[in-house]
């Protein structure tokens, strides 16, 4: 017969003592924090996610989310991990036969440009919104743009917008050549199957100037700057009031926007399509109230020591195909920049028109409807889709919505 020593006892005894309490009495006494019995933060909440929660995609994207907003400084731009990436206007070249040179995301240093321009639909769509913003050292033209349809009250409201590119998407667009139009034709003309890696992540960052909706950055009140993250750039105060964030950890990619809980920047939010997180938000949906945190998404904004005002951020939703759900937009980004009514918003099936044709042509020259569901077809063979990049459209010396070769 086999001995069993004290230790084997008292391990046996701890065993079947745990077994016998609830999974969530389970986790507390592991220390694991979580908003559900069956998800787990990462141990370093900096770190982004390799895979995706199959059974809760909006976890996947506050992870995400979270490893992007980490703090890199406190007192000097650039403040958070996504703003050390490289913007999309830095990764196309004006000029590409001088070739592709690219500064060093991580040698930003204190003199560093924050890079803001204006959003290429909406200027697309009504270029009479292009508004030049003195001081502001912005992306290709130097320039934001007003609002498409601003609120009531914000008749003069101007927004910048940024698009960053993480390390795996700037990779893949250098190797590959695409940060060239010819690259893309090329690209075209041979069938290739443009296929970004499971890293690659984008996020969209949509900024109000907060003086062309009467605000005064010098005389607004603390607990403004508690609420929503304020930037002085250029000489210039923004908000940052919308976020996209695009992810490929699945093959159709991950979509999530973002948006502060305001009712001055951003009066809409949830209000047309309302707002669903199972994840970080009670309640789970809302069609415009504020919510509380779960405990879950506290503890890893916590773990990951965001700035204060980022714990006032919901995200909207998540789609992860295009069917769910149909729609998904955000009530700045699409609905007062862009003027998309957010009826007709679907951030998946938009990207899906990226696309290059072998002579050159843009897709952007597709998108002529704002698309819901199924991705429409591409009109030949001689187009190819473009792995849901848009930012891809910027690789053209001086027509980047026209057919080019460069």
């Amino acid at each position: 017969m086999t001995r069993l020593t004290f230790a084997s006892v008292l391990f046996f005894a701890f065993v079947m003592a745990f077994m016998s309490i609830e999974p969530n009495q389970r986790e507390a006494a592991l220390g694991i924090s979580s908003a559900k019995a069956q998800t787990v933060s990462p141990l370093n909440p900096c770190a982004a996610p390799n895979a995706i929660n199959p059974t809760d995609a909006a976890e996947t994207a506050w992870q995400l989310w979270v490893a992007a907003t980490c703090p890199v400084n406190t007192r000097q731009y650039p403040f958070v991990v996504w703003e050390d990436w490289i913007e999309q206007a830095q990764m196309y070249p004006a000029n590409p036969a001088a070739g592709l040179e690219v500064p060093n995301a991580k040698a930003a240093g204190p003199n560093a440009t924050h890079l803001l321009h204006g959003s290429p639909l909406a200027t697309l769509k009504k270029p009479s919104t292009i508004k030049l913003v003195p001081g502001l050292l912005g992306g290709a033209d130097q320039s934001c743009n007003k609002a498409s349809t601003p609120p009531p009250g914000q008749p003069n409201l101007v927004i910048c917008e940024e698009v960053r590119l993480n390390g795996a998407v700037e990779d893949y667009i250098a190797g590959t050549k695409l940060w060239k139009r010819g690259g893309q034709t090329k690209a075209a003309a041979n069938g290739t199957d443009i296929q970004f890696s499971p890293p690659s992540v984008e996020i969209k960052a949509d900024w109000i100037q907060l003086s062309s909706i009467g605000l005064d950055c010098s005389t607004l009140p603390a607990k403004f700057f508690q609420k929503i993250h304020v930037e002085t750039i250029n000489g210039n105060c923004f908000a940052l009031a919308g976020m996209h964030l695009m992810s490929k950890l699945q093959n159709k990619w991950i979509w999530a926007t973002f948006e502060p809980q305001s009712p001055i920047t951003n009066p809409y939010r949830c209000q047309v399509l309302g707002c669903t997180d199972d994840f970080g938000s009670t309640p789970t949906v809302t069609h415009g109230a504020d919510t509380s945190l779960t405990p879950g998404l506290t503890a890893l904004m916590t773990a990951a020591n965001l700035a204060p005002e980022f714990f006032n951020y919901r995200l909207d939703g998540v789609q992860i195909g295009y069917f769910k759900p149909q729609l998904l937009g955000n009530s700045i980004i699409e609905g007062e920049n862009a003027g998309v009514p957010l009826t007709q918003a679907s951030c998946i099936t938009c990207h899906s028109v990226s696309s290059i044709k072998s002579d050159g042509t843009d897709g952007i020259t597709l998108l002529t409807s704002n698309p819901v569901g199924a991705p429409p077809a591409l009109p030949s063979d001689a187009w190819i889709r473009r792995d849901f990049i848009w930012s891809l459209s910027e690789a053209c010396f001086n027509s980047p919505l026209q057919a080019c070769t460069q």
